[in-house]
């Protein structure tokens, strides 16, 4: 008894000294050190081993969703993450301008999107109301030569797509006879006018769902920003008010001709934004309700502070799991096109739930 207990402590001692012997080893061998994984890399990790998604995903069952035509914009900036598999049936290349002379400018190359086997449209955009009031009244002489530039620009595109959201409230006629000129001057091209989105008739509005129906082929209703980066935090795209876009559309635009808009996209809100220019009583207000007591002054005597702030912060976003729904959605509504704003920002594993050119 007492020869197995000694046996038993010898090799306990043998244990520890073959484990202190291996632990200063690597200890001093820097090849066997493994560094400690950062931020980043857990992050990676977490979103490789969940499908994208840092978060529980909502099983998704049924069967995919089937649309005649699934259109996607493209970003010429951001083309690396293109998945050229997705079901897509068109692509709306963003966008050529007009530049501060009237001219058109910055038109995209078609041949950068040879691998795609749909259709391509060419997006026509400006954000400048100044430039799109002198643009689009008749009495300037730009308006003709926009028109002509923009129909040789189309020569390589099976579509021109007008997204034109910033048009001056008094250019509303100019506007709707200039995409009269251009439905003339395509030679039977497609022409796809984007619109706001609505759920009811507004008087005068810039953008009459009706009028814009019966001069374009399609009619992209960008049904996202809800809410928008000024505005209280909520989703980009609420179930509730997408059905009711949808339904106003579908009462004033043939359904065949309606493309509906989804977000690929989210935000986010803090709930107090720390930068800006403040008035001296309103930046001393700022220091005491933040703790801060104590100034330090640079070599020119110019005052400075420091101070830490938390924030709460709110974010809204689309994954696959609610855009399948309002596709699901749309197609009760016998809706037969969708688009999205914009390929390379989704959650890839929606593609799966979504079938084009049916």
């Amino acid at each position: 008894m007492i020869q197995t207990e000694r046996r038993k402590l010898f090799s306990a001692v043998i244990f520890v000294l073959c484990y202190l012997s291996l632990s200063v080893s690597a200890k001093g061998t820097k090849d066997n050190s493994v560094p400690p994984p950062t931020p980043d890399s857990e992050a990676a990790a977490i979103l490789a081993a969940n499908d994208g998604a840092a978060y529980k995903r909502e099983e998704i069952t049924g069967n995919p969703v089937s649309f005649n035509e699934t259109w996607g914009f493209v970003v010429r900036y951001s083309m690396d993450n293109l998945d050229y598999d997705a079901p897509l049936t068109d692509l709306a290349f963003f966008s050529a301008v007009i530049n501060n002379y009237g001219e058109l400018d910055e038109i995209p190359d078609r041949s950068m999107l040879s691998s795609f086997s749909g259709r391509v449209h060419l997006v026509f955009s400006s954000e400048n109301r100044a430039l799109v009031h002198f643009a689009l009244d008749p009495q300037y002489d730009v308006r003709n030569k926009l028109e002509d530039s923009l129909a040789e620009a189309l020569s390589p595109y099976d579509g021109l797509v007008i997204d034109m959201e910033y048009i001056p409230a008094r250019d509303r006629e100019y506007f709707l006879s200039f995409l009269a000129d251009m439905k003339t001057k395509l030679n039977g091209k497609i022409v796809t006018i984007c619109v706001p989105a609505r759920t009811k008739t507004i008087a005068d509005d810039i953008f009459p769902y009706e009028e814009i129906g019966k001069l374009a082929d399609r009619v992209i209703i960008m049904a996202y920003d809800e809410h928008w980066s000024r505005s209280r935090p909520g989703p980009v795209a609420s179930f509730d008010w997408c059905s009711q876009v949808a339904d106003y559309a579908l009462s004033v635009i043939p359904k065949e001709k309606i493309v509906m808009g989804l977000p690929f996209y989210g935000r986010t809100w803090a709930d107090e934004n720390h930068a800006g220019a403040w008035k001296y009583n309103s930046l001393n207000k700022r220091m005491i309700d933040n703790g801060v007591t104590l100034i330090t002054r640079d070599d020119g005597g110019v005052p400075n502070f420091q101070y830490t702030a938390t924030i709460s912060v709110t974010g809204y976003f689309d994954d696959a799991y609610s855009l399948v729904r309002k596709c699901r959605m749309y197609a009760g509504k016998n809706i037969e096109n969708v688009s999205f704003w914009c390929i390379g920002q989704e959650d890839p594993s929606f593609w799966q739930w979504i079938t084009g050119g049916q």
